[in-house]
């Protein structure tokens, strides 16, 4: 009985951890709490990227200057030489692969 309660905690923690990115949705964040001023990758578009306003409010779907995309790993829009594909969810992608 204790090992199914441990199991079951173990896997409730799990799926709490991986709930905040899901690599079939566009990445539109929440924007409650922290999230509020943070800029978001956009998992369907690397010419945009979602916008925190302020707490609560939807997340804008922001457009990059032409010729540039955004790069999650810097948090701005870059130019295409520079800019890197990368799993929209580093953590489940690479155990689905």
């Amino acid at each position: 009985m204790k090992f199914f309660f441990a199991f079951a905690l173990i896997v409730a923690a799990l799926a709490c951890a991986n709930a905040d990115c899901n690599s079939d949705g566009n990445g539109q964040p929440d924007c409650v709490g922290a999230r509020a001023g943070q800029k978001y990758r956009n998992f369907w578009d690397p010419t945009h990227y979602w916008s925190c306003a302020s707490d609560g409010a939807e997340a804008d779907n922001v457009e990059c200057p032409i010729a540039t995309g955004f790069l999650d790993s810097v948090g701005e829009c870059v130019s295409w030489d520079q800019w890197v594909w990368t799993p929209p969810c580093p953590d489940t992608d690479s155990e689905t692969s």
